[in-house]
């Protein structure tokens, strides 16, 4: 069944305006060349041209969005230990940067700041089966992060984004108008993913490229014809980015955002 509104109708708070894509997302900011889901590397990531920002939220202990993509502190940081099961100001104390140049693990709202009135945001929602202190029911982190966007007053589109359907089903109960987008790993096929959307009302479909680019610039034009969006990740390299733009993709994740930029900037001669 087409679904109706993915591309035109009423503008929503946080939506994307018609004239939003193709878009380059930096992914975790400029992740190659910056501390991942660090101050730096997003502010990098908007001087290179990224039009959304791409970040992974977790809960604290005390129950605070902060930006980390591992469940454990561990590899991005100088500390050990759960995020939650630390609370923001023992966070707020480890360097997720370098011995040279320090950097805080940002909450939520740190970043919704740094990026409001700029660009837009696509929040990860870390909330996975299988690990500590995965939240079957509420969905707690959902509603604290939708809670900052509200709280920070942000200004600019806002999509959520996450691997668990529950998620960004609960995004859309908490937040109807608020964009939403199904991630997929190599276990799920492109066109199952698009099935889901469309039956769950998402505007977005994510499969990583391993799955998209054999799927091809079919399931590309079938998506767009369902009114679905397509984005992709992690995309680094020049020739596969002007490939997918080639394609009409809506959306490329990338560590390299300025390469990427570069190759849009180029594609729209």
């Amino acid at each position: 069944m087409k679904r109706e509104g993915g591309f035109g109708g009423a503008m929503a708070e946080h939506r994307f305006g018609g004239d939003a894509f193709p878009a380059v997302v930096g992914h975790r900011g400029a992740s190659s060349t910056h501390p991942e889901n660090t101050l730096s590397s997003f502010e990098a990531a908007l001087a290179l041209g990224a039009h959304i920002i791409e970040l992974d939220v977790r809960l604290s202990a005390d129950g605070v969005p902060v930006v980390m993509h591992d469940a454990d502190v561990s590899r991005t940081t100088d500390g050990r230990g759960l995020v939650r099961d630390l609370t923001v100001e023992e966070i707020s104390r480890l360097n997720a940067g370098t011995p040279e140049r320090p950097a805080k693990v940002p909450t939520l709202s740190d970043v919704l700041a740094l990026v409001s009135g700029r660009e837009a945001v696509a929040l990860e929602i870390k909330n996975m089966p299988g690990e500590p202190g995965y939240d079957a029911e509420r969905e707690t982190i959902v509603e604290a992060a939708l809670a900052e966007v509200d709280r920070v007053a942000f200004d600019g589109a806002v999509l959520v984004l996450s691997f668990n359907p529950r998620s960004i089903a609960a995004a859309r109960r908490i937040a109807p108008g608020m964009p939403t987008g199904f991630l997929t790993t190599r276990a799920v096929e492109p066109r199952d993913a698009l099935a889901h959307a469309l039956e769950a009302g998402h505007d977005f479909v994510l499969p990583g490229t391993w799955a998209l680019i054999p799927a091809g610039e079919a399931f590309v034009r079938e998506a767009h014809a369902a009114g679905v969006r397509v984005g992709t990740w992690t995309v680094d390299d020049p020739e596969t980015v002007r490939m997918l733009f080639d394609w009409g993709i809506d959306a490329v994740a990338s560590n390299d955002p300025g390469m990427a930029a570069g190759v849009l900037a180029r594609w729209r001669g």
